[in-house]
Formats: C-alpha cells, structure tokens, sequence
C-alpha cells in the first residue's frame, strides 16, 4: 500500500519519492493497481476517502462528461444511503473493481458492514459464501462461452483452409476472442 501525505496547504506529497503530486497522479497509481492511504501529515488522521472522492471528481469531470458525473455520484449517494451490503454486492457481481479484491479486502469491508450495522456477525459467512458462488457460476458461464467461440474459429479455420480464406480474418477473430476472456478476467 502506498502511503501519501497531505500537508496543511492542501497539497499531496509521495514520500517514497519525495515529490508533490495531482489529484490525477492519484488516478494514474489507482488505475495501475496500486492501493493508497492518505494521511493527514498534521493530525495523522486517515483522509483517504475525502481524497478519493476529489480525485473521482477531477477525473470524471476531466473527461467532460458531466452528466456522468452527476448520474453517478448521484447514484452513489442514493445507494450509499440504503444498504451498503446490496451494493458491495451489486459492485462485485458486475465486476466493478473485482480485479483488486482480495480476501483480506473483502473480509475488511465485511467487518466494518459488520460495525456500522449493515450486515448481522452470524450472516457474513453466508454472505461471502454467496458472492462466491454467484462468482464462481458466472465464471463458468462465461468460460463454456468463450469455448463454444473457439470451437466455432477451429471450425472456420478448417473451412477457411478449404476456401482459401486470409489468416488475417482469423487472427481478427483470435484476437476478439482474447479481448473476451481478458474483459471476462475481471468479472
């Protein structure tokens, strides 16, 4: 986990490599899988949701695109509000972020749904044990998918032989196939 400072005006520091940084270098450390914690260099307290937040929102409305923008931290909002149980498992069974969740995260985000009254001690078992399984099905789903489509270009491959039809229209194929699986990877 990296760990970033904050100082009192307001600025982000890295002390691994001794420099100040952007909203958006946090954006590039997250999206290239690096998990952060952001301290508060004065009181030591942890801001790291408060930064995130501003980081969402200098990216997405970097991008330009404010509606979604306004319809997803309106979202946010709205869910966070209700049942952050459901949601936590609305997130994970849509693969928003599942390439990064690790057990120990998961059993993290329990523990404090655990805390905050969002989830019963004796139902996390049973909770966990049912995202899994709704993982694990849609996995296979997605795996028997992805084996019919090969099967499919092994096919086209023999007939292609035959027909005289260009490697290139296979690779083209090949490489959609890949494109699959590697989104797939993520849910």
């Amino acid at each position: 986990m990296k760990v970033l400072k904050r100082y009192a005006n307001r600025r982000l520091y890295d002390p691994e490599t001794s420099k100040t940084i952007t909203l958006e270098d946090v954006a590039e450390m997250i999206i290239a899988g690096s998990e952060i914690k952001v301290v508060d260099n004065m009181t030591g307290q942890d801001i790291t949701p408060k930064i995130l937040g501003q980081t969402f929102l200098k990216v997405s409305l970097g991008q330009r695109n404010e509606e979604f923008s306004n319809y997803m931290l309106s979202a946010l909002i709205r869910e966070t509000g209700k049942n952050i149980s459901a949601l936590f498992g609305r997130l994970v069974l849509g693969g928003i972020g599942l390439a990064y969740l690790t057990r120990e995260k998961m059993d993290k985000i329990l523990q404090s749904m655990v805390a905050l009254g969002e989830l019963k001690l004796e139902e996390v078992k049973s909770y966990r044990e049912d995202l899994l399984t709704h993982l694990a099905h849609r996995a296979s789903e997605n795996r028997e998918q992805i084996q019919e489509e090969l099967k499919k270009v092994g096919r086209e491959l023999e007939d292609g032989g035959e027909k005289g039809l260009a490697v290139e229209d296979f690779s083209e194929k090949i490489r959609k196939i890949a494109e699959q699986v590697r989104d797939k990877d993520s849910i």
